[in-house]
């Protein structure tokens, strides 16, 4: 089975946004359903038929959010490696070809975050960073091609 990583705060944000589409179900969706079948014969009611896509694709979502929370595992600082990419941790990265330094945070999926740089450690720059120490080179295939990266800092995640 698949697991999920997520720090305390991640964990508890995907708690509550299981609860928020529950409550829509059980409540928003269900009176727009109730109140199309009653607008008469449900075969010719594209009101009610969109209720219930709407209906199934809510299902279909609190299924997978349902999923990563019964698998999911919380990280803690105690557990990971010093010195280490790994998840949880905020790495200092420059670009061999120019000076320009980039701070990433590495978390799990359901915690990205691009405009506050945390990236998944799924993604493809946090998978060719990870185990690396400080001082390393890092060969990086992204989608527009292969970049070098050293590696300048690595720092625990405040929030694991």
């Amino acid at each position: 089975m698949k697991q999920y990583y997520f720090t305390e705060a991640g964990y508890e944000k995907l708690r509550k946004e299981i609860e928020a589409v529950e409550r829509y179900l059980k409540n928003d969706i269900a009176k727009e359903i109730a109140t199309a079948r009653e607008h008469g014969d449900l075969r010719e009611n594209a009101e009610y038929e969109s209720a219930k896509n709407k209906q199934a694709n809510y299902m279909a979502k609190l299924g997978l959010l349902q999923e990563r929370f019964q698998n999911a595992r919380i990280i803690h600082k105690n557990d990971l490696p010093e010195g280490v990419v790994t998840l949880g941790k905020v790495v200092t990265i420059k670009e061999a070809a120019d000076k320009h330094e980039e701070q990433y945070i590495i978390l799990g999926d359901g915690e990205t975050d691009l405009e506050k740089g945390i990236i998944s450690y799924q993604s493809p720059l946090a998978k060719s960073l990870m185990n690396h120490k400080a001082g390393d080179v890092v060969e990086v295939k992204l989608p527009r091609g292969a970049k070098k990266y050293e590696i300048k800092a690595i720092n625990f995640y405040e929030d694991v």
